[in-house]
């Protein structure tokens, strides 16, 4: 092998490389951590909305102190021909657990009838139990929501036995839920005690949920509101973003200051070097491959580091989602593009500031100088 090959310089100077990788490799972990844990939490809130992508939910505009679907509306929405089917429906909340933050899911309460079509058309199923009866205060849960919780067939939820539980009343759990909509359901005449429901649940023809959804945004009346993704992705959007940018910056800081930091003990190692590269430079190699070398040792370096980072972080959320997230109905996800693109910036912030000060070291290099020190 070339004697000059970057292998070659960090096989024999291991106690120089292995402290530059350990911490590389650490910054990747953390860096990727706290996108990880933000990834999962953006994941369960944005579960709120999951059921939406398949039905929509007409309310009144309770803000404006409306408490029934405006009669014009609702007959506007009879003559759709874009609706399937339209069921009356109220909207309760329970909660889950997103890594141990309390996260609010609605609870849809439907008529008997109602309740397979629900399941039909999320496409959930029902893994162990059965749906609710109407005559009881019963509810079917999500498995999430459920593992989230340490729920199963026979628990009980509700204000009378969990005052964090936004459901009044005791409802026993008689059914789990499993699948991609995190769909929760309860009897409508147990919830609304025989009163008439205050909301309209309506299911799309197939393939036309947007042409449904174009039609009820033209409707551009303040006495309703229209439940759907694109409602509630707006809030959780901004909120999210809010919280991502702040990240960001964190993140920024951390990494300039890494950069700074290896950089600083690259350039502390150069010239502990200085005799090396004086001499090349003396026997005829040009600055120019001084400078393809330096470039290539902590290229390889960072490259190194950061698929050691990614290495370390896929073992450590392997370990804890076996140990403790799974159970708990949450999985940390490192192969996404928010965990991956994020780390990136380690490598190439620290790369490129490791290059820039050795280039500028290089370009004051006198190697008469530096061979006559030697002697």
């Amino acid at each position: 092998m070339n004697p000059l090959s970057v292998f070659i310089y960090y096989a024999r100077n291991k106690r120089k490389a292995l402290p530059v990788l350990a911490i590389l490799a650490l910054a990747v972990f953390g860096i990727s951590l706290s996108l990880v844990l933000t990834g999962a939490l953006s994941d369960g809130v944005r579960a709120f909305a999951s059921p939406y992508y398949k039905f929509v939910v007409v309310e009144p505009n309770y803000n404006k102190r409306y408490y029934q679907v405006d009669p014009g509306v609702r007959a506007e929405i009879r003559l759709n021909p874009h609706v399937a089917a339209l069921l009356p429906v109220r909207t309760e909340y329970t909660y889950g657990m997103v890594l141990g933050i309390q996260q609010s899911y609605p609870l849809f309460a439907v008529s008997d009838d109602a309740m397979a079509r629900l399941v039909t058309v999320t496409g959930t199923r029902l893994r162990d139990g059965r749906l609710p009866n109407a005559r009881a205060d019963e509810v079917a849960l999500h498995e999430i929501i459920a593992k989230t919780r340490g729920l199963w067939i026979g628990s009980q939820i509700g204000r009378d036995v969990d005052s964090e539980d936004p459901i009044a009343g005791k409802w026993t759990v008689v059914g789990i839920l499993e699948g991609d909509a995190l769909l929760n359901l309860a009897p409508l005449d147990r919830v609304t005690k025989g009163r008439p429901a205050n909301e309209i649940l309506l299911i799309p023809r197939a393939g036309e949920m947007d042409a449904l959804i174009a039609d009820l945004n033209a409707l551009a009346t303040e006495r309703v509101v229209v439940l759907t993704p694109a409602y509630f992705n707006e809030f959780i959007d901004r909120v999210l973003g809010q919280f991502d940018s702040l990240l960001t910056a964190i993140n920024l800081v951390i990494i300039a200051v890494l950069s700074l930091g290896v950089g600083l003990l690259n350039l502390i190692y150069f010239r502990q070097r200085m005799g090396e590269f004086g001499l090349l430079a003396g026997i005829g190699y040009s600055r120019l491959f001084l400078v393809r070398r330096t470039a290539l040792e902590a290229l390889l370096l960072t490259v190194v580091a950061w698929f050691g980072g990614i290495a370390l972080s896929a073992l450590v959320y392997q370990i804890l989602n076996v140990l403790v997230f799974e159970p708990q109905g949450t999985r940390l996800n490192l192969l996404n593009v928010r965990a991956l693109g994020g780390t990136l910036p380690i490598p190439i912030f620290v790369w490129l500031f490791s290059t820039a000060t050795v280039i500028w070291q290089l370009s004051r290099l006198d190697p008469v100088a530096v061979i006559d020190r030697r002697d």
